[in-house]
């Protein structure tokens, strides 16, 4: 049973701050037994999951409900997950953090498009208000905090809702992912409350006396070939037109494409980047749609320019990665993973699953594949995002 292999987990290598879980049973009876038979020794104070649309949401909601009572419960659903055992496909996963360790607050964000800076604001200082109350760490709040945002994936408001919460924010760092739904691109959820919504956003402000580092990273190089932005469709994350002619023709042209072999699959090895700065942002393909337009997983607008990218090698980038966290932190009790859709595409292309899943599993990584990653008042695509936590502080009880 894969809740027996996860409970040795946590039990052997685990720190009492945190714990893992995860199941690929798709009863939810089965699947919220096991994660919390998994959880249970944590003693938690909250409980963050990410699961696959297969799952009868209703009802995984119920069972979740009646296992974790009065503890703090959020997710979204995904497309793909990471357990304990590594990469995987329609499961759950889940972890937890302690109550002698963490302090959290949450809030529902329900009206994505209208919310504003003033609503952040309110927002935040709420919350910080309430976890002043009952910190767990010692000096500043502000210092020892984290932000984690799951959003609705289709909702085409990450950036307006994460820019209002890391301008409140401040110095307090932001992370989080877009939520999936098995790249159906029809309806993607978020939990809280005791249930699943639909064009909403979770938001949790933590407090904690462990060591901890957000981090973004992508294992995308530049290539020599460019695309203008000529014509978009306002608001809607379409392109209708690069350097004057249909956009999917374009990207075709330029990667020695015929238009029937676009897909997921090609979109994710053949990326795009806008440079701002010093820095290339990538800017992932969604589909391409019955007019030739492309429709993208972020934000992009008429006249930037886009540069044709190419892996530079995504095993060992995020082993590399994933070393200098540890290298930084001592050893990782858990990395929170939001891991772009179009990664985990190049890890089914190039057969990286059990050499990825190893990774994962040695740094203790629980997450799930997005639709958009976020890093303070960033949406991004194509990225390895999240938080790796560590052991307490030594001056912390």
């Amino acid at each position: 049973m894969l809740s027996h292999s996860i409970q040795h987990a946590v039990n052997d290598t685990f720190a009492p701050a945190v714990a893992r879980a995860g199941s690929e049973s798709l009863d939810p009876v089965v699947a919220a037994k096991e994660i919390y038979t998994s959880l249970a020794e944590c003693e938690a104070t909250c409980v963050v999951f990410y699961c696959c649309t297969r799952y009868p949401l209703e009802q995984l909601s119920k069972e979740l409900s009646r296992y974790f009572g009065d503890i703090t419960v959020i997710g979204c659903t995904s497309a793909g997950e990471i357990t304990p055992l590594g990469c995987r496909k329609h499961s759950i996963s889940a972890f937890a953090l302690s109550k002698q360790h963490f302090s959290v607050e949450t809030a529902l964000i329900e009206n994505l498009a209208t919310f504003s800076e003033t609503d952040a604001d309110e927002l935040v200082s709420g919350m910080l208000e309430n976890l002043r109350k009952r910190t767990v760490s010692a000096g500043p709040i502000e210092q020892h905090c984290f932000g984690l945002t799951l959003l609705d994936g289709l909702s085409i408001r990450e950036e307006l809702v994460i820019n209002a919460l890391n301008l409140s924010l401040q110095d307090i760092p932001l992370v989080g992912g877009s939520a999936g739904d098995d790249q159906h691109f029809v309806d993607t959820q978020v939990f809280c409350n005791g249930r699943f919504y639909s064009h909403a956003a979770v938001f949790m402000l933590v407090n904690t006396s462990c060591q901890f580092e957000v981090f973004s990273y992508h294992h995308l190089a530049p290539e020599e070939e460019k695309l203008v932005v000529t014509q978009t469709a306002p608001g809607q994350r379409v392109v209708e037109e690069f350097n004057a002619e249909p956009a999917a023709l374009e990207y075709c042209r330029i990667n020695g494409l015929k238009l029937e072999e676009l897909s997921s699959e090609v979109f994710a090895m053949n990326p795009l980047a806008v440079q701002i700065g010093d820095q290339l942002y990538i800017r992932s393909i969604q589909q391409v749609n019955d007019d030739l337009s492309l429709t993208f997983f972020c934000a992009i607008d008429a006249g930037i320019v886009l540069t044709r990218m190419q892996s530079s090698g995504l095993h060992a980038h995020t082993a590399m990665v994933l070393n200098e966290l540890q290298q930084r932190l001592g050893n990782i009790d858990l990395l929170i993973g939001f891991d772009c859709i179009h990664r985990r595409a190049e890890i089914d292309k190039l057969d990286l699953c059990e050499s990825m899943s190893s990774l994962y599993r040695d740094h203790h990584m629980i997450g799930f594949n997005t639709y958009g990653e976020q890093i303070n008042g960033l949406h991004l695509n194509h990225t390895f995002t999240g938080v790796a936590i560590g052991a307490p502080h030594r001056s912390q009880p």
